[in-house]
């Protein structure tokens, strides 16, 4: 009997692929370079990082199929995604709309295929949250935003 595993793995390649191909530097900053990567980035810090992260899973009972083979497991998890974004000057606001507009490009990436590469039932941007704040060690303001994608599958 073959016994299904997470399709999590998959899902944050497929996310890293897409937000790889997708986004591009800021526009308005030419100097500002963009970084995509899986979990905390290594000592290349550019001022615009787009980081892979966290995945919370649940797993609940959703058939009873024999030995708890193939769809046995409903498989629920969020992956987060990070946006950091850094501007060495005091106004917030131009961190916050370059943080926004990546967020605003990582959601568009899901919505267009809720299907993550064919990887889940389904999926959805579950929300954000958005922080700016002051970075004393470079001297300008950070704005960090966590994005939620909710998936749902069959395992």
């Amino acid at each position: 009997m073959t016994i299904p595993q997470t399709t999590a793995p998959a899902v944050r390649q497929w996310l890293y692929d897409q937000c790889t191909a997708s986004l591009t530097p800021d526009p308005v900053n030419t100097r500002a370079s963009l970084l995509v990567v899986f979990d905390q980035p290594g000592p290349n810090e550019p001022d615009d990082i787009v980081a892979i992260g966290k995945v919370r899973r649940q797993l609940n009972v959703g058939a009873m199929v024999g030995g708890g083979g193939a769809g046995f497991l409903d498989e629920h998890y969020t992956v987060e995604i990070i946006i950091d974004v850094f501007r060495g000057s005091d106004s917030g606001q131009v961190a916050y709309s370059r943080a926004t507009d990546l967020a605003n490009a990582v959601i568009a990436i899901v919505r267009s295929d809720l299907t993550l590469g064919g990887h889940v039932i389904k999926s959805q941007p579950k929300g954000d949250d958005t922080e700016v704040e002051w970075d004393t060690e470079h001297g300008g303001k950070r704005a960090c935003v966590t994005v939620e994608i909710e998936c749902v599958t069959r395992i």
